[in-house]
């Protein structure tokens, strides 16, 4: 008794192997797939910008065809609010500064508008506001 195979025999499996008929059955996956592509496609909407344009037959007139840009009113320009003051001085923001400066003059009795310091020229500008009306008084 043989344990292997004689060699023909070994040849022919292996050929037989090699030149197997198409199998129709591994096809109808991927059939099946393009398929329902294709209807998935077909089943979505039409993006209406590709849709072909009627033109008119006859002759068309060029006026008062086209829309101008400029016919639109000009808005309204923005309101603009008039910038804060404190005692005449224009102010910056809320005018915290000028007011810290009224307090700090009064609290200290300024009447010379010379005699005003501050790290802030808000400040000093709230201080001389105190001493000039103090010296006005």
């Amino acid at each position: 008794m043989h344990c292997v195979a004689p060699r023909k025999a070994l040849f022919t499996q292996t050929r037989h192997l090699l030149i197997e008929k198409p199998n129709l059955k591994n096809w109808m996956i991927p059939i099946l797939l393009a398929a329902c592509l294709l209807l998935y496609a077909y089943s979505l909407p039409r993006d209406p910008l590709r849709e072909p344009v009627e033109l008119p037959s006859g002759p068309v007139s060029l006026e008062n065809n086209r829309t101008v840009p400029y016919d639109k009113p000009a808005p309204a320009p923005p309101k603009l609010n008039p910038a804060p003051t404190f005692g005449g001085y224009p102010c910056s923001g809320n005018c915290r500064d000028d007011r810290a400066g009224y307090r700090w003059a009064a609290r200290n009795g300024i009447t010379d508008a010379d005699s005003c310091t501050g790290n802030t020229g808000s400040f000093i500008e709230g201080c001389r506001v105190y001493a000039r009306r103090r010296a006005a008084d």
